[in-house]
């Protein structure tokens, strides 16, 4: 039998502006200030802030982490064959600071945010990271130049978002 460990999860609003709505989400012990816009302005300060916060640990050997999610949104009719979803949303989180930029809305990608995500000195780590990483150069020209495997990062192989829940 597999003990499951419950972790509390809250979120508030903190500001909703026509560009953009900033949340304050708590995980456990952990603050989270987490940014949604589809406004390429919006993903521009957000961008040149955390480049700037991060500006000794990307001159560093090591570089700076960023955790990188993709979400899209399953067709309404039916696909080609082979044929996979375009992404709807990029997620990205530097150490407390996140940002949800939706695609699907988006009339842009700012080119700081392409050029951060070609950047070889941050590390873009994602559970299922190669397929995430395809999906957004074929659908949005979007290429990450350094994508980490969380499962590899971890030692789990190729263990499922169950497992890895498990055994955190």
């Amino acid at each position: 039998m597999v003990a499951v460990k419950i972790t509390t999860v809250s979120t508030r609003l903190r500001r909703s502006m026509r560009a953009h709505d900033d949340y304050a989400v708590r995980v456990g012990r952990r603050r989270l200030l987490v940014t949604v816009t589809a406004h390429p302005g919006v993903a521009r300060r957000w961008v040149h802030t955390t480049l700037w916060r991060h500006a000794r640990r990307l001159r560093s050997v090591d570089g700076i982490t960023v955790g990188m999610g993709v979400q899209w949104t399953p067709p309404f009719r039916a696909m080609k064959y082979g044929a996979e979803p375009r992404p709807c949303t990029l997620q990205l989180c530097v150490g407390h600071r996140c940002l949800v930029f939706q695609l699907a809305h988006a009339g842009a990608v700012p080119a700081v945010l392409r050029r951060f995500l070609a950047d070889a000195r941050a590390a873009f780590v994602a559970y299922g990271v190669r397929s995430d990483c395809r999906k957004l150069e074929e659908h949005h020209g979007l290429k990450v130049a350094r994508g980490v495997e969380l499962r590899r990062l971890t030692g789990m192989g190729n263990a499922s978002m169950e497992r890895m829940q498990c055994r955190s």
